[in-house]
């Protein structure tokens, strides 16, 4: 079959593997099983982590191949995404981050890795670094969330933290019980708590942060404003100030979605942390 014709048959993300040479696999956890594409050759292993309820297949396409050419990749979507099983876990932060060091062992994979997450996705990549500090050599955060966002937007607009739980009730209500649900009642719980059980700071390790400063001029909420932005900013700083091996790199051609909207970046900054934790 061509691959004009193939693609007609495939999503994007599965054509994109076979043209890789792989292709994604339901991997057995033990529970349930998680869908994965495994690419590239050598260590570190960069694992991708995705964005609130998405398909981490999908979230990362533009990404991954450009980042396997340079190491293993593996990327993979949490339960009851993509083409992921729910499973029986509570969806809570810490068990996304259980399943993920479960599955890496699962796919006889060696740390350290380098972690890369994005949104959501980069408080699970904190934790698991907080949870498992010995599997963990870089970490790359594409425009991550941070436990305690609301509270901090809601210091410069006091309605925006109710403004967050009613959107996301609103949304709540039209999904089917399904792991884009559970991670939305998470995040909630997170943002409502500022903060997640078992997470420290983060160690002194190779760390890139890329930030979105692109400005809403019509935001219906603080936090598409241009206060909320360089409040934004100072939590992404506080990252990049632990580390002495570090870059924050800020964008204003992107919003939230820098790895649709300038991939180029995440595979730049993917490369600056490889090198480091590759150097003597």
């Amino acid at each position: 079959m061509s691959l004009k014709r193939l693609a007609a048959f495939l999503p994007a993300t599965a054509v994109a593997a076979v043209l890789s040479g792989q292709a994604p696999q339901l991997v057995d956890i033990g529970t349930h099983k998680l869908d994965v594409l495994r690419s590239g050759t050598g260590t570190p292993t960069i694992v991708f982590e995705a964005g609130l309820g998405d398909d981490g297949l999908d979230d990362w396409k533009k990404v991954w191949p450009a980042v396997a050419q340079m190491s293993g990749v593996v990327v993979y979507s949490r339960s009851g995404n993509g083409r992921s099983q729910l499973g029986p876990g509570d969806h809570s932060a810490r068990t996304c981050a259980t399943e993920l060091h479960t599955l890496l062992s699962h796919l006889d994979l060696k740390p350290p890795y380098i972690l890369v997450g994005r949104s959501y996705g980069g408080i699970l990549v904190r934790l698991y670094a907080s949870l498992y500090p010995n599997e963990v050599a870089g970490m790359v955060l594409v425009d991550a969330s941070h436990e305690q966002q609301v509270r901090r937007w809601g210091a410069i607009d006091s309605t925006y933290p109710a403004a967050f739980r009613t959107y996301f009730d609103s949304v709540l209500k039209t999904l089917k019980p399904r792991g884009d649900a559970a991670e939305i009642r998470e995040t909630m719980r997170i943002q409502a708590s500022g903060e997640v059980e078992g997470m420290v700071p983060l160690p002194d390790m190779p760390l890139a942060v890329l930030t979105s400063m692109r400005v809403d001029p019509k935001a219906r909420w603080v936090n598409g404003t241009a206060r909320a932005h360089a409040a934004w900013r100072e939590m992404h700083d506080e990252w990049f100030r632990r580390s002495t091996n570090a870059i924050h790199v800020v964008t204003t051609k992107s919003g939230h979605a820098i790895q649709d909207q300038e991939p180029d970046l995440v595979v730049q900054a993917v490369r600056f942390v490889l090198d480091r934790v590759r150097a003597p």
